[in-house]
């Protein structure tokens, strides 16, 4: 099955023109096609679009322009302390959420001036920002790189400001998997998670995962994407919360890459920032007093992918509610 999909009778809506990223394996036309199959799909289900919201509402992301299938297409529900969306993907890259603390610069400068066992931000992701504009954007924040460094020793570290906590996510299979099979694969440790462990069903999809994870494609040029990660497939209403107990990013990706795939599935994804974490942090001083909180997926403040830098993050069309 390819990304690229027939266009409907439908058109695409006046003003929808794309931004065609360098190096784009995908044209304009074929980005279009995609985005409308991917709306007829997410239409089937009453989560997410009514009858008044047409594909408008949809964004949409090449997360890696020289491979076709990392394409995805999502529709932002809410984005706030809770962020819901619905993901229409043929390959989700390898990624986690990660994260963020700021430091004052003026003891740590950033680069390879951070705290030990962490990593400069915007030396992991392009197009690093800070969550919104009450955050400076001249501060140093890091992402912890040593999975020996634990959350609490970072707020006793000198120069601490402020943490951005990073989400925690629960996938749903929503489509039938008689009609679209896909692959999810995960941080082992996710299943030592309390809300992984309380589905018993889980046990079935990893061992479904492990017989048939071989029939699913990784694209060419994305080697090692899925390598350490445990397969699980889910039927359809299951859940995978993608969750670490000790907060660390959890690496996660998915292949809906199957031949006898008929079409491509929609995956919901509920996430929010644990409540724990976030109570058990410092409380504000007088420089982070004024800061508003990241909203619900903070996305472009707390992402890791193991691309890093070579992974294009930006929207190439944006939607209705900003994901």
């Amino acid at each position: 099955m390819s990304t690229t999909v027939s266009m409907t009778k439908k058109a695409p809506p006046v003003g929808r023109e794309v931004a065609v990223p360098p190096g784009s394996a995908l044209s304009e036309a074929e980005y279009l096609a995609f985005l409308c199959s991917a709306h007829g799909l997410l239409c089937r289900h009453a989560l997410y679009l009514p009858e008044a919201e047409d594909m408008t509402s949809l964004e949409l992301a090449h997360l890696v322009p020289s491979v076709r299938e990392t394409i995805v297409a999502l529709y932002v529900g809410i984005n706030d302390a809770v962020c819901i969306k619905g993901l229409v993907a043929p390959f989700l890259i390898r990624h986690g959420h990660n994260n963020v603390f700021a430091f004052d610069p003026a003891v740590y400068a950033g680069g390879d001036d951070v705290p030990a066992g962490t990593s400069d931000a915007r030396r992991l992701l392009a197009g690093f920002e800070p969550p919104n504009e009450t955050w400076p954007a001249e501060w140093t924040y890091v992402m912890i790189a040593d999975p020996a460094r634990r959350v609490h020793s970072l707020w006793d570290e000198r120069g601490y400001l402020d943490t951005i906590p990073a989400k925690q996510e629960d996938f749903t299979m929503m489509s039938d998997a008689a009609r679209s099979r896909i692959c999810f694969f995960i941080d082992p440790v996710a299943f030592d998670h309390p809300v992984n462990a309380g589905r018993p069903y889980l046990r079935a999809a990893r061992d479904l995962g492990g017989r048939l994870a071989s029939e699913f494609a990784v694209p060419g040029g994305l080697a090692g994407e899925t390598d350490g990660l445990v397969p699980v497939i889910l039927k359809r209403g299951e859940k995978l919360y993608v969750a670490r107990t000790d907060f660390g990013p959890c690496a996660h990706a998915w292949s809906n890459l199957h031949r006898n795939n008929e079409e491509w599935a929609v995956v919901n994804e509920a996430s929010a920032v644990p409540l724990n974490l976030v109570s058990a942090k410092p409380a504000p001083t007088a420089r982070t007093r004024d800061l508003r909180p990241a909203a619900g997926s903070a996305d472009m403040t707390t992402d890791w992918f193991l691309r890093g830098l070579a992974v294009n993050r930006r929207p190439i069309l944006r939607g209705s509610v900003s994901g």
